[in-house]
């Protein structure tokens, strides 16, 4: 359980006595992009909205408010357009506050940016348990205003804020109740306030308590990454803008941002070692066995686990016996023999996690299945220990679909007697005395480095070491875990340890250099561009190889449907490769993966950085393969230039087979999104904003890395493809980039981009929102969410709460009515990593400035 007291920010000192860094090198400054024609935008203390809630009936509700219930004060509109307005109030600052029968308005004709001109508060954020129905309004004297509904009242103050004020609530927020073990990611939370006069939630509270029990997310790595990186420029811009004198404050300031980077980046490492594996696999993300959620029926390795995914136990020692044999991608040739095992756990996903065919022309074999079937390789070797009637693939199997010709096989990493040689399906009945047929193991190599051991309660650590038979691992990894390590890597090695001396940054360094080193050994095992888990195969989303791009594409560009951006084979059939549309994003990530593995080894691994170089190099050195034999890696540029047009041919295609494989035209399109998006050429309906936010990890990379003005032109033509669509959702993460991508543009939107920040909630808290607006036009579903959207982005703090990974324009009918009995006591909140990150990479790049 972890606990968050609200408090001042104080200077004591604890924290200066390890203020230890050195502020003699520190180039104040220094040119961070040659060339840049940009000013950095002036950010200002702004109003900031605090709300405190209180219930219907609430002693604590002042009763010296002057309510107003009447609509007089409203002189700028007509008494024929203001049927549902309830009550208004004109302040003392010419703001107008007005209530309706569907929320609040407040506007003010004086605002700095004319979208300010007018917001809208409703839904329990605002309004008292989403009670939208207004009765009445009291201005607070101070900018603010207090609601009233039937359910309850909400006190809406307006003080100003700097953006360096409001990033600290989200640091404590982080360092109290998000942090589990340096991984950061959003949990749920209950709030207790200690103040015994009132009965009001108000989360700004000197003497509230936040607490929670942070669990684990699907991609612990990648989020965890987004807070290092934002940690990382926190602490390089404060060491560079406080100069070389700092106050005392300041050292604490910068010593904070330090002691978060390390910690953060190294919980991300700690993901590349907790497998034990010795071979640089990532894992998604660990539990321990003591969590609530690591538990399974019968607290058994047997045992079915609820918490889904492909997850691994780990026992280690010298009495730990693998029972199976070791599949040969996981043996190892130096003579090095296993401390002990992992087996997999009884999960939903390792049961029936059969996956989806990847190529065209790939037939049935298990090889073309991105699920969790073991390869036959794989199979081959396990029976060579397994008896007569226990044989894989033989004896014990299950069927993972029916075709024309039979059902297919496969064996997946559970296999009980339920699922033997039956469909594949979620069987919970396992247990000590019912154990499955089959759990695939892998070999645990090594131990945890003693590095790690900090991250650790003490009740882990046994002999000096972190006991890795208390570790659960999350494994099939994917390629947004991987990006994301590889963007850590780079950061940290660059702008965290730098040309430091400092002891502790100089150890942190070398893991770096080993796991983006082993990591990238990895993929490029045998040449075959992938992350390879213990099924012998490549996980379901981590590969990059050509063929998984392009197959079928010679076949396509032959057909006449190809005139129309249909991708078919010669019988008319969908034809298009399972990661056809994910080449652009793949392409660059690859690229960033290879551009930063020889940056970070270049020194520590000399002939290996010229290997991942050269390999680097490929990408633009010729066209990429479009048939056999696929050349990976080659010509990946080319790739990465054709975002827009893959989104169109995968929008058209689906077109096609919708309209009963005919090309849609005016004359048969029918109303469905897809048709018409297509007719249109609209792309921007069919995109996957999770490749948005996950496109911008290795564009970042390669912007900031590439020297090579021609190369560097190609990137930041293909990133400018991505920012065609991002340029709307006003979105400093994405704005800031393509800022550093063309410093010498001088008309980047960036003060758009800083109205984000400035309207950034300060508590991420997952409110239900509401959609049923009259001030914002609608217009059809995106393809891919279902949703109807609005046509332009609204405020951070008009909308759902999100990490950038779903569609920021999507009406996904968040209102859930009215709740009289709203518990703001509980929910679920995000880390403020979305602001932290582009906040502070701003102020470092010079971008924005306080």
């Amino acid at each position: 359980m972890q606990m968050m007291k609200k408090r001042a920010r104080k200077i004591t000192g604890a924290l200066l006595a390890v203020a230890l860094f050195t502020l003699s090198a520190i180039p104040v400054g220094a040119a961070k992009l040659p060339g840049a024609s940009y000013s950095p935008v002036q950010l200002e203390a702004v109003q900031s909205k605090k709300m405190t809630y209180y219930k219907n009936g609430s002693a604590s509700i002042p009763n010296t408010l002057d309510w107003i219930t009447d609509a007089s004060a409203l002189k700028f509109l007509p008494l024929s357009v203001i049927g549902d307005v309830t009550s208004v109030v004109l302040d003392k600052e010419g703001v107008y506050w007005i209530g309706t029968q569907n929320g609040l308005q407040r506007v003010d004709f004086n605002a700095s940016d004319t979208k300010d001109i007018v917001q809208y508060m409703a839904g329990p954020r605002y309004l008292y348990g989403g009670d939208n129905h207004v009765t009445g309004l009291a201005s607070d004297e101070a900018g603010g205003i207090w609601a009233r509904t039937a359910s309850g009242v909400t006190h809406i103050a307006m003080p100003e804020q700097t953006m360096h004020e409001k990033s600290f609530i989200y640091e404590d927020l982080v360092q109290t109740i998000l942090d589990r073990r340096g991984m950061v990611h959003g949990t749920s939370f209950t709030f207790t306030d200690t103040d015994n006069t009132t009965d009001a939630v108000n989360y700004n509270s000197a003497t509230g308590v936040f607490n929670s029990t942070p669990t684990t997310s699907d991609n612990d790595g990648l989020w965890t990454t987004m807070y290092a990186m934002g940690e990382v420029f926190r602490y390089k811009a404060l060491q560079e803008q406080y100069g070389t004198n700092p106050t005392s404050e300041q050292v604490a300031e910068i010593n904070d941002a330090k002691a978060a980077a390390l910690r953060a980046t190294k919980a991300v490492l700690l993901l590349d070692y907790v497998s034990g594996r010795g071979n640089g696999f990532p894992v998604r993300s660990y539990m321990l066995t003591s969590e609530a959620t690591a538990a399974t029926v019968g607290n058994t390795v047997y045992g079915y686990q609820s918490t889904n995914g492909f997850w691994f136990q780990n026992f280690v020692g010298p009495d730990k016996n693998n029972p199976n044999g070791i599949i040969p991608s996981m043996q190892r040739d130096d003579g090095v023999e296993p401390i002990g095992y992992s087996m997999v756990r009884v999960t939903k996903d390792a049961e029936n996690k059969k996956g989806s065919t990847l190529f065209p022309s790939g037939g049935t074999d298990v090889m073309n299945y991105n699920g969790l079937g073991l390869s036959q390789a794989s199979i081959d070797e396990l029976n060579l220990t397994r008896p007569e009637g226990q044989k894989l693939g033989i004896d014990i199997k299950t069927i993972v679909e029916t075709t024309e010709s039979g059902p297919v096989y496969q064996v997946l990493p559970v296999i009980t007697a339920a699922t033997n040689n039956s469909t594949a399906k979620e069987d919970k009945t396992t247990s000590e005395t019912n154990k499955p047929l089959f759990q695939l193991t892998a070999p645990v190599y090594e131990q945890i480095p003693d590095f790690f051991n900090d991250l650790f309660p003490s009740s882990v650590i046994v002999d000096g070491h972190i006991d890795m038979n208390q570790i659960v691992y999350k494994a099939d990894t994917s390629s947004d875990e991987v990006i994301g390590h590889y963007a850590m890597f780079y950061t940290a090695f660059k702008y965290l340890v730098g040309d430091s001396n400092d002891p502790e940054l100089l150890e942190l360094k070398s893991f770096i250099e080993e796991t983006t080193h082993r990591m990238t050994e990895l993929i490029l095992k045998d040449d075959h561009y992938y992350i390879e888990d213990a099924t012998g195969k490549s996980t379901q989303w981590s590969r990059w190889l050509g063929k998984y791009f392009n197959d079928s594409l010679s076949t396509m560009e032959k057909q006449k449907q190809w005139e129309f951006s249909v991708g078919v084979d010669k019988d008319g059939n969908d034809a298009l490769s399972y990661g056809y549309e994910d080449a652009p994003l793949n392409a660059l990530e690859v690229m960033g993966v290879l551009k930063t593995a020889s940056f970070v080894t270049e020194k520590r691994y000399p002939a290996d950085s010229l290997k991942y170089e050269m390999a680097y190099e490929q990408a633009f050195a010729s066209s990429y393969s479009k048939e056999d034999p696929y050349v990976n890696g080659l010509g990946y540029i080319d790739m990465a230039l054709e975002y827009v047009e893959r989104r169109i041919v995968r929008q058209a295609t689906n077109a096609y087979s919708d309209n009963g494989n005919e090309v849609v035209t005016m004359d048969n399109a029918g109303d469905s999104t897809n048709a018409n998006a297509t007719l249109h050429n609209d792309w921007t309906q069919y995109i996957n904003y999770s490749d948005e936010e996950l496109g911008w990890f290795p564009v970042f990379i390669l912007v900031t890395l590439e020297q090579d003005e021609l190369r560097h032109a190609k990137i930041v033509e293909a990133y400018d493809q991505w920012y065609s669509n991002e340029v709307r959702e006003e979105n400093p993460f994405y704005t800031f980039l393509y800022q550093l991508a063309h410093p010498d543009k001088t008309d980047v939107d960036l003060q758009s981009a800083v109205r984000f920040l400035y309207r950034f909630p300060e508590f991420q808290i997952e409110f239900p929102v509401e959609w049923d607006r009259q001030d914002v036009f609608y217009i059809e579903p995106g393809d891919r969410d279902k949703a109807k959207q609005t046509n332009y982005a609204l405020a951070p703090d008009e909308r759902r709460i999100i990490k950038h990974n779903s569609n920021p324009f999507a009406n996904e009918s968040q209102s859930t009515g009215v709740n009289p009995n709203y518990n703001y006591r509980t929910g679920s909140i995000e880390a403020g990593s979305v602001f932290t990150l582009p906040y502070w990479m701003g102020r470092y790049f010079e971008i924005i400035k306080e």
